[in-house]
């Protein structure tokens, strides 16, 4: 049988906040509350981020970090009707294997660094919607990348705060709208 890989504290802490502050939100979640949980001191919470917003930052900066990683191959995909498709699954993908990122994503949109991390993710994908839509011939592409774009932030801010029986069949409901022209 296969050991898992040794976590540091530093690692442990960062778990822990990351589990605690999408289960009860960033502001409910105290130093101390946070040192009990991981088993470690509130000063070495401290040693490690400096404040608990470090933390929080260093959290959602190690989270982007993984999901670009993650999403790399989907975004160079070449065929335009298979690239709209991997973009509509790309929610139920990012939210299933980093539920509680997702989670937590979904409580902080309106905190400014959460927020602008996100845009930064999404950032090149308006123009590769755009190019995709231009090559299936579609009259008004950019309108058609900013419906895409909504769909999917609608669906993964679903799909982060709660099972969603239904997202498969949507998933394959919408994949069947968007053909060649």
């Amino acid at each position: 049988m296969k050991t898992p890989p040794l976590v540091s504290r530093k690692q442990l802490i960062a778990q822990t906040a990351l589990h605690l502050f999408a289960e009860k939100g960033y502001e409910q979640v105290s130093t101390q509350l946070l040192a009990k949980a991981a088993g470690v001191s509130e000063a070495l919470i401290f040693k490690h981020f400096g404040t608990k917003e470090n933390l929080l930052t260093s959290i959602i900066t190690a989270g982007y970090q993984r999901v670009v990683e993650h999403i790399k191959g989907r975004l160079a995909e070449a065929d335009p009707l298979l690239f709209l498709h991997k973009m509509i699954d790309l929610p139920q993908v990012l939210v299933s294997e980093e539920p509680e990122f997702w989670k937590l994503q979904a409580r902080l949109l309106d905190v400014e660094f959460a927020r602008k991390q996100y845009e930064r993710f999404l950032q090149p994908l308006p123009a590769l919607l755009q190019h995709a839509f231009q090559q299936l011939g579609y009259a008004e592409p950019v309108l058609e990348a900013q419906l895409l774009l909504l769909l999917v932030e609608t669906l993964w801010k679903r799909q982060a705060t709660g099972p969603d029986e239904a997202a498969p069949d949507f998933l394959r409901f919408v994949k069947t709208k968007y053909q060649a022209q």
